[in-house]
């Protein structure tokens, strides 16, 4: 005995096709919605963060890591963790009664200088004053490398 085929009538294959160009549609969809989040998150990325390597203090040694920080749109709090313009120096922010101790540092007129503790390479600490044009931006999370990603900031400045 033969097989028979099944008899495929020009509406069912109408709807065939028609599903199948639907699917195609969702799936073509799918991808500029994949492509337009890709670009939102990118150009977001870029306007308000940038990832930096900063000098990190961790118990296995001195090493860099990637940072992610707020470039913009950001307020220096107390204790905050900075990454300075100059260099690879990573500070922590000091309260504001910490400013009368520095001395020679102080000049009349800038207030709007902020009092940061600066880890230098050697692992000593100096207090210093900086403007917020020294000021690279405020760390937020590690992103490198992987076996310290996402750790806690305060535990590696």
């Amino acid at each position: 005995m033969g097989k028979q085929h099944r008899h495929r009538s020009v509406n069912q294959n109408y709807i065939d096709l028609s599903d199948r160009l639907a699917a195609l549609r969702s799936v073509k969809e799918l991808v500029y919605a994949a492509i337009i989040t890709a670009l939102a998150v990118s150009f977001a990325m870029y306007v308000f963060f940038d990832i930096v390597p900063a000098r990190g203090s961790f118990s296995s040694g001195t090493e860099d890591v990637s940072v992610l920080i707020q470039v913009r749109f950001y307020d220096v709090q107390e204790d905050d963790i900075l990454v300075l313009k100059k260099g690879r120096l990573c500070a922590a922010v000091m309260s504001p009664e910490k400013k009368q101790i520095i001395p020679g540092q102080n000049p009349d007129g800038e207030d709007d200088r902020i009092p940061v503790m600066i880890n230098n390479q050697n692992g000593s600490k100096q207090l210093r004053l900086v403007s917020p044009g020294e000021i690279e931006g405020k760390i937020g999370f590690v992103v490198f490398p992987l076996n310290r990603f996402g750790e806690d900031i305060r535990k590696l400045f």
